[in-house]
């Protein structure tokens, strides 16, 4: 049970342990009894959660720590179990309706990965990164995808696995560089992954790297190559018949616009896309309208904005992305501020927060947030003071 950072369901167990069956049944019934170990109170057995009292834990971890090759071989079977688990629910695919079962065993998984990184078990800490890592994205652990990206991305690196560097490159890690700030070192990550699937003919990494690339250019401001990547990403898609795709692109480039000052423009391209977006990808349709939200505010059209955004963030927090959350949250804040509605504008700015506070993490939108959550505390006070005369 040490091996475990938190609670642990009966089929991990069982695999930790190599005890199966009757036994496994008749050992946990006892350790319940005994009160060394407490069993969470679900009527499905497969659900139930057993966990470790503080003082069984110490107690249990000095006796396993004798045998280091019995914890190895445990945490080695775990490896294979959780990164199952993991891709099952979807982990490393945008499956979000699946991910509250990887957030039940997260800190399981992200302690394993750890001890993998620390235990020269790099490709095993790897292959479980990867069963996560878009998990790790939009449920916001930020930090914890960055550090095992970086670790999983070096090993792959040393061991000339290609197609895996190309992967966590683009899925992993560049993008989180990209978000800390660190720009260039996400567009060379980009610009190597390219490389890769350039020389395997994989058209569909190409087209991931094409937009990720073309994004990253965009917020250095390079708007020409960031329009010649995102076109050429749009072309491949098109020659592919890929709708989803096609429609990427064209929400790419609709930014694209937005940044360049083309707001009509943008606001055009963005509502092109969003019937097609609706039915095939409700996570990037939430993420294209927290966009459309953006792009109105900055029209003027206040209302339109906020029923627009509103739209966004009820279906953001329906499917726990993190980053549209914030993204969404701090249009919305902005928004309601220009509305007159300050309390609501605090409660979205505050939201927004949670988000762009994270360790590494947009720092001009934090500070920007925190500005503002001064300036509307302030703008509440008086008008508090004002209500008491």
């Amino acid at each position: 049970m040490p091996i475990f950072a938190s609670s642990a369901s009966k089929a991990a167990i069982e695999v930790a342990s190599d005890v199966h069956n009757w036994e496994l049944a008749e050992g946990l019934g006892q350790l319940v009894e005994l009160w060394l170990l407490e069993a969470s109170e679900r009527l499905d057995e497969s659900k139930r959660r057993y966990s470790l009292h503080p003082l069984t834990r110490a107690f249990a971890q000095n006796k396993l720590s004798e045998h280091p090759d019995l914890e190895r071989d445990a945490k080695l079977r775990l490896v294979n179990f959780f990164e199952y688990i993991s891709k099952s629910a979807g982990g490393d695919i945008l499956a979000w309706k699946n991910y509250d079962e990887i957030e039940l065993e997260k800190d399981n998984i992200f302690a394993l990965t750890d001890w993998c990184f620390e235990n020269q078990q790099e490709m095993a800490g790897m292959r479980l990164t990867k069963s996560v890592t878009y998990f790790m994205g939009l449920r916001g652990y930020l930090s914890e995808s960055l550090k095992f990206g970086r670790i999983a991305a070096k090993a792959v690196r040393q061991a000339n696995e290609h197609t895996d560097l190309a992967w966590l490159l683009v899925h992993g890690i560049g993008w989180r560089e990209i978000h800390g700030g660190n720009l260039e070192t996400g567009e060379s990550y980009f610009v190597e992954a390219l490389r890769i699937y350039e020389n395997l003919n994989d058209k569909k990494g190409i087209m991931a790297v094409l937009g990720n690339l073309g994004r990253a250019l965009q917020y250095k401001k390079d708007f020409i190559n960031a329009r010649h990547y995102c076109e050429r990403g749009l072309s491949l898609a098109q020659s592919l018949g890929d709708e989803l795709a096609i429609a990427r692109f064209k929400k790419e480039l609709s930014m694209l616009a937005a940044s360049e000052g083309r707001l009509q423009e943008a606001k055009a391209g963005l509502e092109s896309v969003l019937v097609m977006l609706e039915k095939q990808n409700p996570l990037i349709y939430a993420s294209a309208l927290s966009e459309l939200a953006e792009v109105n505010r900055k029209l003027n059209d206040y209302e339109t904005a906020y029923l627009i955004g509103i739209k966004g963030l009820e279906l953001a927090i329906k499917m726990k992305r993190q980053d549209t959350i914030g993204w969404v949250s701090r249009t919305l804040a902005y928004t309601e501020v220009k509305r007159g509605n300050l309390q609501s504008a605090k409660s979205h700015a505050e939201t927004a927060l949670e988000f762009f506070a994270k360790p590494g993490l947009h720092f001009e939108e934090s500070e920007e947030l925190k500005k503002l959550l001064i300036q509307l505390n302030e703008k509440l006070c008086d008008l508090s003071k004002l209500d008491s005369h």
